[in-house]
């Protein structure tokens, strides 16, 4: 250091280099160092306040979307009542004191529900009763037999019947002779079998009451002689409208849904934004306010109101009389 310092007052003794050449470099070096280090720090700034934006704007954009399908889903699940329910039916001879009080006919009583209401009110259901039957002899002979149900509430109070007919389909002797053959070496293995299916629609358009719902199905088939392998109750809704179209076409009614849902969250959202980032109304709502307290504050409570004349004049005349009674001059 005293060697530079020697060299700079021998080199420059009266200081010139120093004063026009070094010191302006310096200062200038150092302002030049400052702005950028100023500037990179407004840009990390920038920066930090960019990607903190944006995580929020992410953030947000996924809850809107994810409160959108939710909201969907809900009213889905809330709307829409369960598509179909299938019954086990096991049909079998009632017990009876003799044949003259009642007819021995295959019946059984299918309970749909114990606690709560399984068919959604309002909502038009198709009943049907599936029947596996085989193609012999009997039931040929027996021909068109009778079907009922009877819809029965809790306490058995309130119900609904329906009876229908129905049969075999029919099939010529010819027609049995050559499917039998076609398909003898399905029927030997096993894999097929001589029967058929008959479908029974005992309701076309069933509704359930609010007041008395539907608890269980009675069903009778009104034939002593029909045989069949076993039996379903097949309850399924009969969509219309709005529901028919969330049925059948889920992905778009979803798509739509979820749009609809996400449109009015958006213009909620940018509401409640441009309403909340104007702070003009929360400045009035403090002036109002202030205003209110200094008139509060400034109003004279009643008691210490100026009386009136009046009110004066009237507790002059009480004294003037309390005095005269006091000195008797009162008759």
């Amino acid at each position: 250091m005293q060697l530079g310092a020697l060299l700079l007052t021998v080199l420059d003794p009266f200081k010139i280099i120093r004063k026009y050449l070094l010191k302006p470099l310096a200062v200038t070096g150092v302002v030049l160092a400052e702005e950028y280090k100023r500037k990179t720090d407004a840009g990390v700034q920038s920066t930090k306040n960019i990607i903190l934006r944006l995580i929020v704007a992410v953030l947000v954009g996924f809850s809107i979307v994810w409160a959108s399908i939710f909201l969907y889903a809900y009213f889905y699940y809330s709307y829409m009542p369960t598509v179909s329910h299938v019954k086990n039916v096991y049909l079998n001879y009632r017990d009876c004191q003799s044949e003259k009080e009642c007819l021995q006919y295959p019946t059984d009583t299918v309970i749909l529900t114990q606690k709560q209401q399984i068919l959604m009110v309002g909502q038009p259901y198709r009943i049907t009763l599936n029947l596996e039957m085989p193609e012999s002899e009997q039931n040929g002979q027996t021909g068109m037999f009778t079907v009922c149900a009877v819809m029965h509430d809790h306490a058995s109070e309130h119900s609904t019947k329906s009876c229908r007919l129905s049969m075999l389909h029919y099939r010529s002797d010819l027609l049995k002779m050559i499917r039998t053959i076609v398909l003898a070496p399905l029927l030997i293995v096993g894999y097929r079998e001589e029967k058929q299916s008959v479908s029974v629609e005992l309701f076309t358009h069933f509704e359930d009451s609010q007041a008395h719902p539907v608890t269980s199905v009675e069903i009778t088939i009104l034939s002593r002689d029909i045989q069949f392998y076993a039996a379903q109750l097949h309850i399924s809704a009969d969509f219309s409208g709005l529901r028919y179209l969330m049925f059948n076409w889920p992905i778009l009614s979803a798509i739509i849904g979820i749009a609809t849902n996400l449109f009015f969250i958006l213009i909620v959202c940018l509401l409640s934004w441009y309403h909340w980032d104007d702070a003009e109304w929360i400045e009035e709502i403090k002036d109002r306010y202030q205003q209110i307290v200094k008139t509060t504050k400034n109003e004279p409570s009643s008691e210490q109101k100026p009386k009136s004349d009046d009110s004066v004049k009237d507790e002059e005349i009480e004294d003037i009389s309390s005095f005269k009674d006091d000195l008797g001059l009162v008759s």
